[in-house]
């Protein structure tokens, strides 16, 4: 009888093993395909109407200028991406040139015959920037020549710029009157880069 025992416990263990574990009768599954991350647009661009925008633009050429004469040049920077711009600064590299052969009465006080002294004299009488109904003057550069604020990085906004926001800026420059001589058949080229900054 034992014997018998052993055996029907031998071929029940035997079954089990054979059968595996126990399954369960309810299943589900929930799937989450083509999922994506995309990144978005940052753009800014110019235009001197605030109609057609670029991203290289020559804004101004003024000639002729005598002691005395101010200048004024308008620009408009629009957000033509989709993140908000935080930082906007804008930085002026000027060069100083001779405008070809110097004039008799220039060639009697300068003795630099290929730099001129003009930036030194084109004095900023302000720097304005107007966002809808609300406008800032930049008073960090009033009274400053553009020698003086060349390669310095000039700060246009203090709350971001969004989507599709515009700002514009108008500058005035004069020519000073302490100017002389030296300053005649003389050139300023001026490069403007606006950083835009998330």
């Amino acid at each position: 009888m034992k014997h018998k025992e052993v055996v029907a416990i031998g071929l029940l263990a035997a079954l089990l093993v054979l059968a595996g574990p126990a399954k369960s009768l309810f299943t589900d599954m929930a799937i989450s395909e083509n999922n994506e991350i995309s990144s978005g647009e940052f753009d800014i661009a110019l235009s001197k109407d605030g109609n057609r925008f670029y991203n290289d633009l020559r804004l101004f050429e003024f000639s002729n200028l005598k002691p005395g004469d101010e200048r004024t040049f308008t620009f408009y920077v629009k957000n033509r991406g989709d993140i908000d711009v935080s930082r906007l600064s804008m930085i002026l590299d000027v060069r100083d040139l001779e405008d070809g052969s110097m004039s008799p009465a220039e060639k009697a006080v300068d003795n630099t015959t290929d730099v001129g002294e003009l930036s030194g004299y084109l004095i900023v009488e302000e720097l304005k920037v107007y966002r809808g109904n609300d406008s800032w003057t930049v008073d960090s550069v009033k009274g400053k020549s553009l020698r003086d604020i060349s390669g310095e990085g000039i700060g246009l906004i203090d709350k971001p710029l969004k989507e599709d926001e515009t700002l514009r800026v108008v500058m005035t420059v004069k020519f000073s009157e302490k100017a002389g001589n030296e300053c005649q058949t003389d050139r300023v080229v001026v490069d403007m880069k606006l950083n835009a900054e998330q």
